[in-house]
């Protein structure tokens, strides 16, 4: 596999970015759990399963030659990790990380995350817009999701 997308570890955000990137690019998603890596097999998922910061599953899932490594655990710790596996493998690829808890963005930039997406912050900059100007916000999520859709 060449140019494609490694996703390290699996979290709430994994199955919907899996199901939008399906089709559009090649994908290997590295699972740590033995039922979940048979269910999303079944899927038609492509899976590694290993631990995310496993140097031989990194490997295994091609990140040296990837474009870019999503990781979106429901561990910040585990997540910081990964990318420091992953920044070393392949110290140009694009590595995009999820914050479970926005305090911990910072702390995955510096262990080599290039962009770090914090759905609790997202979240909370769109109730205070709703709040403060009674805009409806639904309608920013579904430009967004229109969009990603799109593209």
């Amino acid at each position: 596999m060449e140019d494609h997308v490694v996703v390290l570890g699996y979290g709430y955000l994994t199955r919907p970015f899996l199901d939008k990137i399906d089709g559009r690019v090649e994908y290997v998603a590295v699972v740590t759990d033995t039922e979940l890596a048979e269910r999303l097999r079944k899927r038609g998922y492509s899976v590694v399963e290993a631990e995310s910061v496993n140097e031989e599953a990194v490997e295994d899932a091609s990140v040296g030659k990837a474009r870019t490594v999503v990781v979106a655990s429901e561990s910040d710790a585990d997540d910081a990790l990964a990318v420091l596996t992953a920044r070393d493998t392949n110290p140009d690829v694009e590595i995009i990380a999820v914050a479970s808890n926005s305090e911990n963005a910072e702390k995955l930039r510096r262990a080599g995350a290039d962009t770090v997406v914090s759905p609790s912050e997202i979240v909370g900059k769109l109730l205070v817009e709703s709040a403060l100007t009674g805009e409806d916000t639904s309608e920013i999520v579904e430009r967004i999701h229109e969009r990603v859709v799109q593209d």
